[in-house]
């Protein structure tokens, strides 16, 4: 068991946004994490490129999966092709801090409702264009599944000053243009893809968004860590063998060392 309270509260908020909500918590992941972060899954690609893959080594037995594309409304080939990134579904117990920050971050007191977390890398001109996070009305209701994706998280593991692209920009919402959020590392994006909006629509359809292009002459690549929130329990389903409860450890570890 783990006390999510022993972790400090965060304090650097911004509202970038009131209605929908969005906000950022420029305390949220230490410089170490997010360098950690980016470790993990470029350790993860090179053993996957060895011959035969690691898959006799133990060490890779919680390494992170590096998988396509998440799962956005869209399936079909042009909503497929929308997004160039690499993506990367890690063991919940391999990143208890991010777990641990943002259950506290929600008031949660346990992980269960979390979707597997990921990373995601954007080498230069890659993008992510315009999307919602909401499931589909028919994912959403499955009987078998976890309800709607009800808040989204996403933390920032590398900087992009302005005129280096890469931004996470809201169609919608910025008034003259687009709500633009620039990369700052550490700080993480919170907002709620399902909440208000049209009355008994599926998802707020304002919270639409897209992953700016990085510039070709950007000095770093874009690494993000995203989380999406269901309603209910979700059952994890990449990597193989990945459970809520196999972090318990590692974030009762985690909560200990970050008592004030």
């Amino acid at each position: 068991s783990f006390d999510l309270n022993s972790i400090p509260p965060f304090q650097k908020f911004r509202v970038l946004h009131t209605d929908p909500m969005v906000l950022a918590i420029d305390d949220f992941l230490t410089t170490e994490e997010c360098d950690e972060y980016i470790q993990i899954s470029l350790d993860s690609e090179k053993k996957e490129q060895q011959p035969g893959g690691g898959e006799d080594d133990p060490t890779t037995a919680k390494q992170p999966m590096l998988l396509g594309q998440s799962q956005t409304v869209g399936k079909d080939s042009r909503s497929k092709a929308q997004r160039t990134s690499t993506t990367w579904f890690h063991h919940y117990e391999g990143v208890p801090a991010l777990m641990a920050k943002a259950s506290r971050l929600l008031g949660l007191e346990g992980i269960e409702r979390w979707e597997e977390p990921q990373t995601v890398r954007y080498r230069r001109s890659e993008r992510f264009t315009w999307h919602l996070d909401a499931l589909s009305p028919e994912e959403a209701t499955s009987a078998t599944g976890a309800g709607q994706r009800v808040a989204t998280l996403l933390a920032y593991l590398t900087d992009l000053p302005a005129g280096e692209g890469g931004a996470t920009m809201f169609r919608d919402l910025g008034g003259d243009g687009p709500l633009k959020v620039r990369p700052k590392k550490g700080s993480a994006l919170l907002f709620f893809p399902a909440a208000g909006g049209i009355p008994n629509a599926p998802f707020d359809i304002r919270t639409l968004h897209c992953g700016e292009a990085v510039a070709e002459d950007a000095a770093n690549e874009k690494w993000i860590a995203q989380l999406w929130l269901r309603q209910s329990e979700y059952k994890p389903t990449a990597p193989a063998g990945n459970e809520h409860g196999n972090a318990s450890g590692a974030i009762g570890k985690y909560c200990d060392l970050a008592k004030v």
